[in-house]
């Protein structure tokens, strides 16, 4: 990260830019000059309906954090400066995505911040989704004093808590365990690896 955001902000109101090296999965714009009878759809359309963050780093790289509708995405901009005095539009690019089906969900994401939902698309929790999801929950129960019981119940509902730990199943307390040791390592640096593109 460049700089420390506002630790009392959930993830979609904080300000958090990752630096390429960590996340490279970021959109890039092309900046490039701008006639002035030209419009500049990209900008017309996000500043409408989104909020914009705008980053200069400490050598000089310019970034975009982009929130709407729930949603966030960060672009990384390259070419002329968003800063200059002269008229400039946006060119989207798309890289570090290795196949079709990663460029079209990227821009699925994006239609998403702009309001613009595919009536068709479902976000379903995967498997492994499911399992950070229950690391989070695990180390933020931990750290409140809740017991595995009390996580457990958040999860899955008192219900079906109860009726675990009333059985000589030790399968859902040991699950909670192992969720707490998955969310220390996560929070002890682990989350970098789901920082970096996938091959």
């Amino acid at each position: 990260m460049v700089f420390f955001p506002d630790i009392d902000a959930n993830g979609y109101e904080a300000d958090v830019f990752w630096i390429p090296a960590l996340y490279a999965r970021a959109l890039t714009m092309q900046v490039v000059p701008r006639h002035p009878s030209e419009r500049d759809d990209i900008f017309d359309q996000t500043i409408n309906v989104c909020e914009v963050t705008h980053l200069t780093d400490r050598v000089g790289r310019e970034y975009l954090m982009i929130r709407g509708h729930g949603h966030s995405i960060q672009v990384a901009c390259s070419g002329l400066s968003l800063l200059s005095v002269e008229p400039v539009r946006m060119k989207l690019i798309i890289d570090n995505v290795s196949s079709m089906d990663e460029t079209l969900k990227v821009i699925g994401k994006a239609q998403r911040i702009l309001g613009k939902d595919d009536p068709s698309f479902n976000d379903t929790w995967t498997r492994s989704s499911l399992a950070f999801r229950n690391a989070l929950i695990a180390l933020d129960a931990h750290e409140t004093g809740l017991t595995y019981f009390e996580t457990a119940a958040i999860i899955y509902g008192e219900d079906r808590a109860t009726e675990a730990w009333q059985s000589p199943s030790r399968a859902m307390k040991d699950e909670m365990r192992r969720a707490l040791v998955r969310g220390r390592e996560l929070r002890d640096g682990g989350y970098r690896d789901l920082l970096t593109a996938q091959t």
